[in-house]
């Protein structure tokens, strides 16, 4: 007998415009999908590890509009950064009521990398806040996060698109949601621009839309060109693009669930 496969939503880097991770996740709601596990890089980790906490789509977006970037960003002084992590800390803190990762609802993994080795470090247990501000902490934006003896940065320099972890976790048919996949952005203005922006770059060289569509089952890529990652101004315009870009997918997602078999 065939079983029902079980779906790895796999959320990709790319700083404000991971609200469109919402937007999808709002179509598959919408449409009584049930996602039974993320994997999640940088602003995929956040958006993820709220999902596996249970947050819902609507829920989500009125804490994104809720939360300014003064709730979220703690300038410091420091030599490594000059954004610290202790306020997003709190937050998903507060807002996972303080489960470690194997406590949620949902299987959840976030994406890291270690500095001093280069490698991807991957959290798929113990404390979710601690997950979360290693995979979200920007190299040159944000210090450096420390855990267990290692100083752990954004996951997006080694596995922005973490497909490969979901396979990992189980995930029999995997949703993709790569946000580095953008022609082109509006004018590079400040230091945040410009760390960002390359690293925009540096995910599609170590990314191609052919190696994802390989090694995904579904693959969405919204168009997010006129988004830049630190507006928090297009939050909403971020989240209609991932509800269009899902709706395109959906038959083929619908098909691909409808048909699979356990082989």
């Amino acid at each position: 007998m065939s079983r029902k496969p079980k779906l790895g939503l796999v959320l990709g880097s790319g700083g404000l415009r991971g609200l469109a991770h919402v937007g999808v996740l709002s179509v598959l709601e919408e449409n009584g999908i049930e996602v039974d596990l993320v994997a999640g890089c940088s602003i995929g980790s956040l958006i993820g590890v709220l999902i596996c906490a249970g947050y819902d789509s609507d829920t989500i977006m009125k804490l994104a509009k809720g939360l300014g970037r003064g709730s979220w960003l703690e300038f410091v002084v420091h030599k490594k950064g000059f954004i610290g992590t202790e306020n997003i800390y709190k937050i998903v803190t507060m807002l996972t009521k303080g489960r470690k990762i194997e406590e949620l609802t949902k299987p959840f993994a976030a994406v890291a990398t270690d500095l001093a080795t280069g490698c991807e470090h991957v959290f798929r247990d113990g404390n979710s806040a601690a997950a979360v501000c290693a995979s979200v902490a920007v190299p040159g934006i944000f210090v450096p996060y420390e855990w267990d003896g290692r100083q752990l940065v954004d996951g997006a320099i080694v596995n922005p698109t973490p497909v490969s972890v979901a396979r990992e976790m189980g995930a029999d048919v995997v949703l993709a949601v790569d946000l580095a996949a953008v022609s082109s952005i509006g004018e590079v203005k400040t230091v945040f621009d410009v760390i960002l922006r390359s690293l925009d770059i540096m995910e599609k060289g170590l990314f191609s839309y052919q190696r994802l569509i390989k090694d995904c089952d579904i693959l969405i890529q919204p168009e997010l060109s006129s988004c830049a990652v630190t507006d928090f101004k297009k939050i909403e315009e971020c989240y209609q693009v991932g509800r269009n870009a899902a709706w395109d997918i959906l038959p083929n997602l619908l098909d691909v669930l409808d048909n699979y078999s356990d082989k």
